[in-house]
């Protein structure tokens, strides 16, 4: 007698919980561009958005009110540095003169001579979370990250953005060079490419590990840190990769001055036009800064049309002003790059981790370059820092409010006396919003900041362990620098310390 094994009887899917959003000011999307919905909802269901409209006649389970305040998409940073920034707090206004308008070469490069490395006394979880939770106060549901690996193979960042719930692109970034602090005080750079090629190809497997991790928030993206210190057979591998996993690559391009003479002087071709010769431009390249390119004002070098050549392969560029505008340089413009056809998203990069003001420092050195005020019109500048973030990124469903979109959002109290009540909304959030308006973050239908507060984690917690882990990179930083010189002396204050007169 033949026996039948019985069907298993699956458990019912539980329903997904319907939140309604009524009210206020909805930046939507309409399929083609964002438009302005006057007292609207947004229905949330579960993960996604399921209605946009004026009315909603069907159930909902919650209902969030923003009567008198603003909806709009979460923010996508297609380039951040996440962590406390404690090297870059440093460097607001001053730095030294040898590194022209660099930052970074004030604290990464590691000294010849054996000592501790500037930020070795950073508490990496501490940095992370105060990182991670920084975006999501300021409005940023995605970020594209730039980090090392850690000596945790990369667990400290993935549970960091995990505890948080924001969205991450993330793969430990591959180097195939050094940059060494000499004992003279030199910097100079070294190139590996056994050790760039083992580090993409690492990457590649973390990808391969990690893809969909944190319930779907976390993906693969290919990060070579930066084309100075590469080669072209480190490029065209990293390229390969990234074909072949399927995702987005992306590095450092053309932020340093001398990037753009050595290629030319060495190759005969600009670094555009180099990478075009390798294979290496197309609509999966994400280029981080990209300033110095042949028609810069500090380069003038008009031989060659690099907007051009990015344009015509559907690179994307991530655009991060502020912290360029604070080294007195800036990108020569946001208008030409898009005239090109290049897509320009926005980053956070570095110290504050802000896209409110990387929206505002975009379009006003937009306007400064051009020489016109109607340069840089805040809703091109706005479309880049969500829009152009998920066009970047390679995600439809990010980036926007409609049907079918991730359900992530960002609601904002707008009445402040910095903001006011304004005739254009998408004018007054480019210029005048700040994160302090920030009262409601959601991502994939969770909400994450509510009232302006975290809810995953313990905010005071987190400022409490980041302060400590600042002060100790600042203790220790005379056992980095060449000359024995203290954190205070290498970067003097802008003020003296209060003395009590004698009496």
């Amino acid at each position: 007698m033949s026996t039948t094994t019985p069907i298993p009887t699956l458990a019912p899917t539980p329903p997904r919980p319907r939140t309604r959003i009524d009210g206020g000011t909805i930046i939507a999307f309409d399929g083609t561009a964002h438009r302005e919905l006057r007292d609207g909802v947004v229905v949330v269901e579960g993960e996604r958005i399921v209605h946009v409209g004026r009315t909603y006649d069907g159930p909902a389970d919650a209902r969030i009110d923003a009567t008198r305040k603003m909806v709009i998409p979460g923010q996508v940073s297609t380039h951040a540095h996440v962590g406390a920034q404690e090297g870059s707090r440093l460097l607001l206004d001053g730095g030294r003169r040898a590194f022209v308008r660099s930052g970074f070469l004030h604290f990464l490069p590691r000294s010849r001579e054996g000592r501790p490395g500037m930020l070795s006394a950073q508490d990496a979880r501490a940095s992370l979370r105060f990182g991670f939770l920084s975006l999501l106060k300021h409005g940023v549901t995605t970020v594209a990250a730039f980090a090392p690996e850690g000596a945790d193979e990369g667990r400290a960042v993935l549970d960091a953005a995990a505890e948080a719930g924001i969205r991450l692109y993330w793969a430990p970034a591959a180097t195939a060079g050094r940059y060494f602090l000499e004992g003279d005080g030199r910097v100079t750079a070294e190139i590996d490419e056994g050790l760039g090629r083992a580090m993409l190809d690492k990457a590649a497997d973390f990808i391969a590990a990690h893809e969909g991790a944190a319930d779907g928030r976390v993906s693969g993206i290919l990060v070579l840190d930066e084309y100075y210190l590469s080669t072209a057979p480190i490029r065209r591998h990293a390229k390969a990769l990234a074909d072949r996993l399927g995702v987005r690559l992306t590095m450092h391009f053309l932020e340093q001055h001398r990037e753009f003479f050595e290629v030319v002087s060495t190759t005969g071709r600009t670094p555009v036009e180099q990478l075009a010769e390798e294979g290496v431009l197309g609509e999966n390249l994400l280029l981080a800064h990209a300033i110095y390119l042949a028609h810069h004002s500090k380069v003038g070098y008009p031989i060659a049309d690099d907007l051009a050549i990015l344009g015509a392969h559907g690179v994307s560029v991530a655009h991060s002003p502020l912290a360029f505008s604070r080294r007195g340089i800036a990108l020569e413009s946001f208008d030409s790059f898009r005239r090109a056809g290049i897509n320009v998203a926005l980053g956070t990069d570095t110290y504050p981790l802000d896209m409110f003001a990387e929206m505002r420092a975009a379009a006003t050195a937009c306007k400064f370059v051009e020489g016109h005020f109607e340069a840089g019109l805040a809703q091109d500048v706005f479309a880049a820092s969500n829009l152009g973030g998920a066009a970047a990124l390679g995600r439809p469903d990010l980036g926007r409010i409609a049907p079918g979109a991730k359900a992530d959002l960002v609601i904002l109290a707008t009445e402040t006396t910095a903001f006011g009540h304004n005739p254009d909304p998408v004018r007054a959030l480019v210029h005048l919003a700040s994160p302090a308006m920030v009262d409601t973050v959601m991502v994939d239908g969770r909400v994450l900041v509510a009232d302006g507060r975290a809810k995953t984690v313990d905010e005071d917690e987190v400022f409490r362990e980041a302060a400590v882990s600042t002060e100790a990179v600042w203790d220790a930083y005379a056992g980095y620098d060449w000359d024995g010189k203290s954190s205070r002396e290498r970067f003097p204050p802008s003020l003296e310390p209060w003395r009590e007169p004698d009496r």
